[in-house]
């Protein structure tokens, strides 16, 4: 039957009162070690032993038959370890005829648990159970899932990125999405190579989501990450394509259906192609988008519906910059960016889009809003080109974007163009600067 394949059977005579088989049977140090919870040290982790089956009578030659299983001197240690309700698994290799024993606490998934087996192919008189050693010899990381941070230009998504949801990966696949990106890029694609005989071939090459797509699937006890900056700034669902089935994901992480890729099957799994390709838990998929470039690529609902959605807070009172004044002006950065915000809403009544014309917390740096001059140790001339990058971002962004329909009730009418408001803002000196204004919105006089 298909499922000797997985344990040998036996059939005996029954005028065999007892009888016992010993199994060649290794353990890893390192599920012990796990067990233990401590670190594994060393190169060979593998320990050969056995396990004894034995069958014998109670009470005498009348009496029930029992059978028991018999623990080497390796084995013993670990089914000391296991406790009411845990496991101790026996495997066999695919292809071999080699025995492996695990000790797995009860707290640990294993694709349901004790059910795993029984929702196995050899169960349906199929095939036996396959599944990677380290589910195993390693705790698992589960929680994979799909966030998109969203919000205004300069709010913090990709800080958030960095320092909340990756500060604890082990590692980081970074890409940036653009109009000319596509799913070669993404996933990869097959490409000519020269071999050391100077034969052109061609072969699968892989794209960043495939590459940690195997680093994920290698190693369940680490996570790792997927960040896609700008993802609104590509034709997302395009570049996707057929991975985009794969973002639904259950309860742990893993994705609820599977596609059929062979390219990058055989990339991930090692095997001739014919693997089912899906997201292991320990994969998280993070991408920021910023809500005032939404008319570059729309996110349809279907796509959307797959992530997580959070928007990040614009709140320039919990920056580091925040009573960082404006150059030589007595008005801080959080300062500017309030009042400047509230303008922008005022200022934009009845457009939908309004709220995300705002500056965002960080849209500029601290080296943005510092006043260089020689006593900082450089030329003047190179004080003076750093000191152009704060009208340069902020004010052509004002002129641009936020109040482009609305700039004679913002600035004065002698500021007709980008050059001329740059260039007052530059010449003033201290809380002069902000003259360009047609309101004291700052209240200095």
């Amino acid at each position: 039957r298909p499922t000797e394949d997985f344990f040998p059977t036996l059939t005996l005579n029954t005028t065999f009162k007892s009888w016992r088989i010993s199994v060649p049977t290794r353990i890893s140090l390192k599920n012990i070690s796990n067990l233990e919870g401590t670190e594994f040290e060393g190169d060979s982790h593998w320990r050969m032993d056995c396990i004894q089956i034995r069958r014998r009578l109670l009470n005498g030659e009348n009496g029930n038959p029992a059978l028991h299983i018999c623990y080497g001197d390796d084995l013993k240690p670990l089914r000391e370890l296991l406790g009411v309700n845990d496991y101790l698994v026996i495997v066999k290799r695919k292809s071999d005829a080699v025995y492996e024993a695990f000790g797995v606490k009860s707290d640990v998934d294993l694709g349901n648990g004790k059910g795993m087996y029984l929702q196995s192919e050899s169960a349906r008189d199929k095939d036996s159970t396959v599944f990677a050693l380290a589910d195993l010899t390693e705790t698992k990381v589960c929680g994979g899932r799909n966030v998109l941070l969203y919000g205004v230009p300069g709010c913090g998504k990709s800080y958030m990125i960095k320092h909340t949801y990756c500060k604890d990966a082990y590692g980081i696949e970074r890409v940036v999405f653009h109009p000319d990106y596509t799913y070669g890029d993404f996933v990869g694609q097959i490409l000519p190579i020269t071999d050391d005989e100077g034969k052109i071939k061609y072969e699968f090459s892989s794209g960043p989501f495939t590459r940690i797509l195997r680093q994920a699937i290698d190693n369940p006890a680490k996570k790792y990450c997927l960040v896609i900056e700008e993802i609104n700034r590509g034709n997302a669902p395009a570049i996707f394509g057929d991975i985009f089935q794969l973002l639904d994901r259950d309860d742990i992480g893993n994705s609820a259906y599977e596609i059929t890729n062979a390219d990058v099957a055989e990339k991930v799994y090692g095997e001739d192609g014919t693997g089912k390709v899906t997201l292991p838990p320990n994969l998280f998929i993070l991408a920021t988008m910023n809500t005032s470039d939404q008319n570059v690529f729309t996110l349809d609902t279907a796509f959307q519906r797959r992530w997580n959605m959070r928007m990040v807070e614009n709140d320039v009172s919990k920056t580091s910059i925040a009573k960082k004044k404006i150059l030589d002006t007595s008005i801080t950065w959080e300062q500017f960016n309030d009042r400047i915000n509230s303008l922008i809403l005022s200022k934009n009544v009845g457009m939908a889009s309004s709220e995300d014309k705002r500056l965002g917390a960080y849209f500029v740096t601290e080296n943005d809003l510092h006043l260089y001059t020689s006593e900082d140790g450089i030329s003047e001339e190179e004080a003076d080109n750093r000191n152009h990058n704060f009208p340069e971002k902020v004010l052509k962004y004002l002129w641009d974007d936020a109040f482009k329909f609305t700039r004679d009730e913002v600035f004065k009418s002698e500021h007709d163009s980008l050059e001329k408001l740059i260039k007052a803002f530059e010449l003033a000196k201290g809380n002069k600067r902000f003259s360009i204004f047609v309101d004291d919105i700052f209240g200095l006089n």
